[in-house]
């Protein structure tokens, strides 16, 4: 197998999991590969033909994982805001349940990884990332703070040094993303004031009491990091407790239980370690150490239903479309 032919094998490989483009995905690979032994490459082959697992190091230099505690609690925190996410997604007029609603189309995996969103999603993001102070309790990620730059804005963490780029976010698309988010708190009747500065009390209480996220960090993290193996869903719903993570998602042409269990075990790019257990609430389930990834499909929307829904006059404080239609 030549270097050019097993280069260009890990490039497709590695976006199915990523959704890079090539332009992304190439040069990152050519740095993986270029100090690696002949050892090295052989263990790369038999781990793509199936016949051995990749030693860590060599995954992790192929698609690296969160490098810290931290950097995996804030990764995993922007995986569940990215399902939650969806659900104003569906709402974009017209509204519609078959079309894509997904907040991130790609994942850079770098030590500071680049997300880059999908149209629309800046505004549904941000309400639900943004640290909101309302009475006596934190909405939004607590300890979040936000960097701008010219292209692209960074996500940081006050008690930590996590960090994640949000990226080809100008002023001009920021401005529309908070409009829709003061579109809907306005609508809401929600009286929140946005955390900045130092962390504040509510936040440290917050934080104390609740952590970043109610989940196996690592799992979240990683599939953070493998974002676009769940892309041809319309929808992913996620939420975790404990030691347990679920995903569920309804029944989509060129996905599948199986499809994405294996992909998620895959010897190269998949979660280290991942082997099938038992699964008690259907679908499949995989034990990744100590922690559980069920995943679900479920049925698909009705396409009939389609035209009623996007005709449907929804009441103020469901969407914040308005202010950016």
């Amino acid at each position: 197998m030549s270097r050019t032919s097993l280069t260009d094998q890990l490039v497709d490989l590695r976006r199915v999991h990523t959704g890079e483009n090539l332009t992304q995905a190439v040069p990152a690979v050519k740095a993986a590969l270029v100090d690696l032994t002949a050892d090295d490459r052989d263990h790369i082959v038999n781990a793509l033909r199936g016949r051995a697992e990749l030693p860590l190091p060599l995954r992790e230099a192929l698609l690296p994982p969160a490098p810290t505690t931290a950097q995996r609690e804030l990764e995993a925190a922007l995986f569940r805001v990215a399902s939650d996410a969806a659900s104003h997604l569906q709402l974009r007029p017209p509204a519609s349940m078959l079309r894509p609603a997904h907040a991130f189309r790609a994942v850079e995996p770098f030590d500071v990884p680049r997300l880059h969103l999908t149209a629309h999603a800046l505004g549904p993001v941000l309400y639900e990332l943004l640290p909101r102070l309302e009475d006596d309790w934190v909405a939004g990620m607590a300890g979040l703070r936000t960097t701008h730059h010219p292209r692209a804005v960074e996500l940081t963490t006050l008690d930590s040094d996590a960090r994640v780029i949000l990226a080809g976010i100008d002023p001009t698309a920021w401005d529309l993303g908070m409009a829709y988010v003061h579109q809907l708190l306005a609508d809401r009747a929600l009286d929140s004031v946005f955390a900045s500065g130092p962390l504040t009390k509510a936040e440290q209480d917050h934080l104390a009491a609740h952590g970043r996220t109610p989940g196996p960090a690592p799992i979240g993290s990683a599939l953070l990091r493998r974002t676009n193996l769940f892309s041809k869903a319309s929808w992913l719903r996620s939420w975790s407790q404990g030691q347990q993570w679920w995903l569920e998602w309804p029944e989509s042409l060129g996905l599948g239980l199986s499809r994405v269990a294996d992909q998620l075990k895959n010897n190269v790019f998949g979660l280290p370690n991942a082997t099938e257990a038992p699964s008690t609430t259907g679908g499949l389930s995989l034990a990744i150490g100590p922690d559980l990834l069920f995943l679900r499909e479920i049925n698909g929307p009705d396409s009939s239903n389609e035209e009623a829904l996007a005709a449907f006059d929804w009441p103020a404080g469901v969407t914040g479309w308005s202010a950016i239609m």
